[in-house]
């Protein structure tokens, strides 16, 4: 399987806005890649669309080699499963739910409805979670974790779902600057670790000049390739 991200030639509108106007983003395989630009650039649109979750009026969609929308059908439910999207804040700690069982939600795309999870997708769970630094937190309830740590428990469940690409945006966002330098560290292991491919929306330069094989800049709806290691 190629572990790629091909967006080409990518357009967007949300009702009457045009957000984006003709983007294109490459990530090879096993590639770190960092998406930058300000508040309304369309960032957040086009880990949508590369997650099948926001479909363009025009352009390619190929992930893991395959197109989500060939020919104008699909909606890319098979390779969304190989797909790890880890949004802003997206722990709730509204439901009295443990940490163990919010990263065992990571599985249910490889368990299927109305089947109760198999001692596999429990080591999964376990193992995500050692990954990040939080198997002494497996039985804790999720609003007991600080921002930083439920940020931890996202990585896993994303883990957990054993994806071949990672979205991430802007998973430091509302961190202080302690807890940031910890999740970027967790996040760049596991893509090391796991042979991910990974996207990140950033707007900390830091972040993009330490870990990124390529870095795109979005402007006015579109794509600019603004470095790229040798």
């Amino acid at each position: 399987m190629h572990h790629s991200i091909d967006l080409v030639d990518i357009h967007v509108k949300l009702g009457d806005v045009q957000v984006l106007s003709g983007v294109s983003v490459e990530a090879k395989p096993y590639e770190f890649v960092s998406l930058v630009g300000s508040n309304g650039a369309g960032k957040t649109t086009l880990l949508k669309v590369a997650n099948g979750m926001v479909r363009p009026f025009k352009g390619m969609v190929k992930m893991l080699g395959h197109e989500l929308w060939p020919a104008g059908n699909g909606n890319g439910n098979g390779v969304r499963k190989e797909v790890g999207f880890v949004p802003q804040r997206s722990i709730s700690n509204r439901f009295p739910m443990r940490v163990n069982e919010a990263v065992l939600m990571g599985r249910y795309g490889k368990i299927g409805l109305m089947r109760k999870p198999s001692r596999q997708d429990w080591d999964k769970t376990r193992e995500a979670l050692e990954i990040v630094g939080m198997t002494g937190f497996a039985n804790k309830l999720i609003h007991e974790l600080s921002g930083g740590e439920q940020q931890k428990v996202a990585l896993a469940r994303a883990l957990a779902q054993e994806p071949s690409i990672l979205l991430l945006d802007e998973p430091t966002t509302y961190l202080d600057a302690d807890s940031q330098s910890e999740i970027m560290e967790t996040i760049y292991t596991m893509h090391q670790q796991r042979g991910l491919t990974t996207l990140l929306v950033t707007h900390d330069p830091h972040w993009v000049e330490q870990y990124s094989n390529k870095v795109y800049l979005l402007k006015d709806g579109k794509s600019h390739l603004i470095r790229q290691k040798a």
